[in-house]
Formats: C-alpha cells, sequence, structure tokens
C-alpha cells in the first residue's frame, strides 16, 4: 500500500473502520438501494482483507501527491446488485486514465462521499495500492458526473474511463458539457452501472477545489447514534409530520392551485433562507435530462403552525414550500428523515402515512455562488 512520504503519520482506513463508514457515509444519501448498498460494503470489506489498511490522506499532505483521480459509480444502484461486480472494474478504470495522461495515480479520491460510492472509493484504493484523499468533488449529492465543485474550479471530468461488469473499458475524451450525454448511454449499454475514474489533477490543483474532512466525518458519524449522527453537518429542522400525498410526474414543477411557482433569484447566501434561483422550478434544460422522475410529497405537521410541507423533487428534494412559501431550495441538501430510525428516505418511495421529519444541510459555500447554482440545477455551469 503507498503511504505519504513526508515523514508524518496518516491515519488509515481498517476493516474495523469499515461499518462506520458505511453507516455515516448513508447520512446524505437518498435512494439508497439495500441490496447494492450491501454489494458495496461486502466489496470494500473483501478488498481491505485481501490488500490491508488504506491511508486516508488529509487535504494538507495533497500539494506534494502527484496524479490524483476520482472515482465513482456510475449509472444506477439498483443494477450493482443485479449485476455484481468481479473487482478488477476500479483498477481497470484507474489504469486507462493512467494510460491516456502518461503517468501513475499516486491517490485516489471520492467523487462523493455518499453511500456507494465512498465503499467503491475505498475498495478502489485498496485494490489500486493507493491512499485515499480525505474529501470530496461535491461536499454533497448531486446526480450528474459533472455536478462537483471540481467542474466550478475549471476541471474537466474528462479524460474519463468507464470500467463495467462485463469486462469492457471506454475511455472518454470530450469537451466540457458533453461527457453526461456520452457517458449514460454507454452505461445503460453495458448492464446499467460502471465505474468511472475522472477528474485526473495533480495533488495540489486538488486541494485548491477539494470539500475536505467528508470521509473522516461520514466515519464520525458512523461511530454515533441517533441524532448525534447528523451533528457534524449541523442541519436545521423544518418539519416533523406524516406524509399525507404523494404525486409522481413526467412535466415541470407546478403548484396545482396556482400554476408555475415563482421564486425570487435571491438565495440563502444573500435573501431569505431557502428562496430558490429564478426559473428553477421549469425544470431542467432539454440537454440535460435528470435520470429519475419528479415527485411531490406532502407532509402535514404534527405540532406548533400545523403547516403543510410540499417537497419538490427529481432525483433529489429541489424544494421545500410551507403552506405555500419557500423554506428551503436547491442548493441546500433537504433530506426526509424516517420518524422511527432516522433513516434517509427516497422520496420516489414515500408513502402516505409514514411518519417523517424534514430537514436542511447546508451545502459548501461554492454551492451558493451564481456558477455553483447554475451547476446544481442544470448540470451545466461557467465551465461548460
Amino acid at each position: 500500500m503507498t503511504a505519504p512520504t513526508d515523514g508524518r503519520p496518516v491515519r488509515a482506513l481498517t476493516v474495523d473502520d469499515l461499518e462506520d463508514l458505511a453507516v455515516g457515509a448513508r447520512v446524505l444519501a437518498a435512494g439508497t438501494e439495500e441490496s447494492a448498498y450491501h454489494v458495496a460494503l461486502d466489496w470494500a470489506a473483501a478488498e481491505l482483507a485481501a490488500h490491508g489498511p488504506v491511508p486516508l490522506l488529509p487535504a494538507d499532505r495533497l500539494p506534494g501527491t502527484g496524479l490524483c483521480v476520482a472515482v465513482t459509480l456510475a449509472g444506477a444502484s439498483a443494477a450493482l446488485a443485479e449485476h455484481l461486480p468481479t473487482g478488477e472494474e476500479p483498477v481497470r478504470a484507474v489504469r486507462a486514465v493512467e494510460r491516456i495522461a502518461g503517468r501513475s495515480a499516486e491517490a485516489v479520491v471520492p467523487l462523493n462521499a455518499a453511500a456507494e460510492n465512498a465503499l467503491i472509493a475505498l475498495a478502489t484504493a485498496a485494490r489500486c495500492g493507493l491512499p485515499l484523499v480525505d474529501g470530496d468533488g461535491c461536499g454533497r449529492v448531486l446526480p450528474l458526473l459533472e455536478q462537483t465543485l471540481f467542474t466550478l474550479a475549471g476541471v474537466a471530468p474528462a479524460p474519463l474511463a468507464l470500467a463495467t461488469p462485463s469486462g469492457d473499458v471506454v475511455a472518454v475524451e470530450s469537451a466540457r458539457g458533453r461527457v453526461e450525454d456520452l457517458v449514460r448511454p454507454l452505461v445503460l449499454a453495458s448492464g446499467g452501472w460502471a465505474v468511472a475514474a475522472a477528474y485526473p489533477m495533480d495533488g495540489a490543483r486538488l486541494a485548491s477545489c477539494l470539500v475536505p474532512g467528508t470521509v473522516s466525518r461520514a466515519v464520525a458519524a458512523g461511530a454515533a447514534t441517533g441524532r448525534t449522527r447528523f451533528a457534524p453537518w449541523r442541519p436545521r429542522s423544518l418539519c416533523r409530520g406524516r406524509i399525507v400525498a404523494v404525486e409522481q410526474s413526467a412535466g415541470a414543477y407546478e403548484n396545482p392551485a396556482a400554476g408555475p411557482v415563482s421564486i425570487p433569484p435571491d438565495g440563502p447566501a444573500g435573501g431569505p433562507a431557502g428562496a430558490a434561483p429564478a426559473g428553477m422550478l421549469d425544470g431542467p434544460p432539454d440537454s440535460v435530462s435528470l435520470p429519475s422522475r419528479p415527485t411531490s410529497v406532502l407532509v402535514e405537521e404534527d405540532e406548533g403552525l400545523r403547516r403543510r410541507f410540499r417537497l419538490e423533487a427529481h432525483n433529489e428534494i429541489l424544494l421545500v414550500l410551507a403552506d405555500g412559501a419557500p423554506a428551503a431550495s436547491l442548493p441546500d441538501q433537504i433530506l426526509m428523515l424516517s420518524g422511527t430510525d432516522r433513516r434517509v428516505l427516497d422520496v420516489e418511495r414515500a408513502m402516505p402515512g409514514t411518519a417523517v421529519e424534514v430537514v436542511v444541510i447546508e451545502a459548501p459555500a461554492a454551492w451558493y455562488t451564481p456558477e455553483g447554482r447554475a451547476l446544481a440545477r442544470t448540470g451545466s455551469g461557467g465551465t461548460r
């Protein structure tokens, strides 16, 4: 296992840390497939058992590091349980990027540190004999490969490589803004998922755009219990209540009583908390189709003002209205938690009668810039 060579000790992730990482990585993840989650957990456990502990590289050690490669699961997590991994996918993807870059990788970084992605990044680091960077490229969860703080910093996701469970390796070199359009059909043709190695960059560049500490934060959250599990993210509770209605559609988000919702463009960075960027509710442009489908969830508050909260979601919760007034919106991370065990619930599987709590976690500051808001909303930012 390659470790930093400047003489300072670093923490190593072992099999004993794996369960805590796995539990903590689910804190920000909505829509986790149980079967896929356990496949990724078993995969990471097998790699750690075979290859030993993985050094966890803190952000302040990155400036002396060479090529770093971001790793993520591309495609549907449910497909991971249907087409089981061989274990070779991560190393094939990383080696393909190394061939394009003309040099060897020195560290692996999770594209985001949520659910299967954190575990697959750890499995990749173990299999490749590389340290895992303590941080990620999002600081929250977004559905598209290009929706990262790396993109905001001007780092292109390509060249990238996809490695499939069928043994295929596909390298993609593309102008910015075309990656998602190219990758998604390839993933579908490969059985629904692949390991993607992307955003190759030097450690110094990575240090300038990384969200630091997210892996160790996930480990700490997994070791905690109850409400303290969310404490590192300082969540803000919007309401506690029960789901009274769920509606799914294929169209744009609308308030059925008032037509399309119009919200001032000022957001949490400079305007009222939870205000959405202008045009957000018109839906993404035709050129960037999000996976999943639009869903609306109506929650009736159990206490206090007994307001009705409407949650508008497409792959994640984008907007919360309290009695018609905006209460939170993208780029905030908005989560619907089970009222019984505080697990994050998938809005597409919400059922009337379920007791829930709706909480908001503030995203990293860069997501609240005009460019960050545009990227979070559509998948295309100022670097496109």
